[in-house]
């Protein structure tokens, strides 16, 4: 059983599924996505579903009835303030609903997805998965932190749940599921320059990670927990990327981190008086210019090989490019291919 499979992570992960020989059952709001989502991947046969949401206990206890593994990718991924209390409240008690109908079915395993956010704080050499769930400020990272500390009592109880640990998760779309990190590739080719020197990303093919969670589905393996960082590349190293790709100058701006942690001080108090939001926040900034590489060690257990981050900014800009995101011109060279 899979929640979120209508999404960029779940589709994906949901056609690796497949494509390991899986019977797969989804559990969406809204039957018409399936094959808006899975039928670009190559999906030709839509899978089981039920109707209802990760907030429906007994929807979920119906999708989850018969099933020996549970792959929980759904979220609310929001960073408006306006929606901070319904992240906050919604994440975590989709967890637990999802996870607590699973253990009461006697599934293994059940397969959390958790994120990066949840563990990240500045200081850390390397980012692993035993550091203790971070302090985050912004109301998901808060949400996905908040769902780890519960995810890891039942694992500290012997719950056969692994947990997955995605950073940018990049790629090509499902159907109109584009994924978070879509915003801002459009918005670097539009501007064609990084307005940044100081500061790194972790990079995961969303293919590959439906590769991990598609080869973490053993049962009798306890509880687990993988790293999915991928590739670790700097602003410099995503500039020759893109310039490499489209052919353009793509020019890094050698604007130092502090001044964008300070501007996102600045705006941080404006948000306290104006109704308006922005990514530029100093947590945001924060994470941007002090992020740390990621130890994924683990994923060789699984024979998870990561693909070229060429390919996956290539496959991801073709797939913006398509839906007219992206002009001939932005995209460049790879307009030709």
């Amino acid at each position: 059983m899979v929640t979120g499979g209508t999404g960029f992570v779940g589709a994906h992960s949901t056609k690796a599924l497949l494509d390991a020989g899986h019977d797969v059952r989804l559990l969406v709001r809204d039957p018409a996505r399936i094959d808006a989502a899975l039928r670009p991947l190559g999906v030709e046969e839509r899978p089981a579903f039920v109707v209802g949401d990760m907030l429906d206990a007994g929807a979920v206890r119906e999708a989850v009835a018969g099933c020996s593994a549970v792959l929980h990718c759904a979220a609310i991924v929001a960073l408006d303030r306006r929606r901070a209390a319904e992240v906050l409240e919604s994440n975590p008690r989709g967890v637990r609903t999802v996870v607590e109908a699973a253990l009461e079915a006697g599934v293994d395993p059940i397969v959390h997805v958790s994120s990066t956010s949840a563990l990240f704080r500045p200081g850390l050499d390397r980012l692993h998965t035993d550091l203790p769930p971070a302090q985050v400020a912004n109301a998901y990272g808060r949400s996905k932190a908040t769902a780890e500390t519960w995810v890891r009592e039942r694992q500290a109880e012997g719950a056969p749940i692994t947990m997955t640990y995605p950073a940018g998760v990049v790629g090509p779309p499902a159907g109109p599921a584009f994924g978070e990190w879509a915003d801002g590739i459009v918005t670097h080719l539009r501007l064609g320059l990084s307005p940044v020197r100081d500061a790194a990303v972790s990079i995961i093919d969303v293919r590959d990670l439906g590769r991990v969670h598609a080869a973490v589905l053993v049962p009798g393996c306890g509880p687990r927990r993988y790293l999915c960082g991928g590739h670790f590349l700097t602003m410099g190293q995503l500039g020759e990327l893109y310039r490499k790709l489209t052919g353009r100058r793509f020019p890094v701006v050698p604007l130092p981190g502090a001044v964008l942690r300070a501007s996102g001080r600045v705006v941080d108090v404006a948000q306290r008086v104006l109704p308006v939001d922005s990514v530029i926040t100093a947590e945001a900034m924060t994470v941007l210019t002090q992020w740390v590489p990621t130890d994924d060690t683990r994923l060789a257990e699984l024979g998870v090989e990561l693909r070229p981050v060429e390919e996956t900014f290539a496959d991801a800009i073709r797939g913006l490019h398509a839906a007219g995101r992206l002009t001939d011109r932005q995209v460049g060279r790879l307009a030709d291919r």
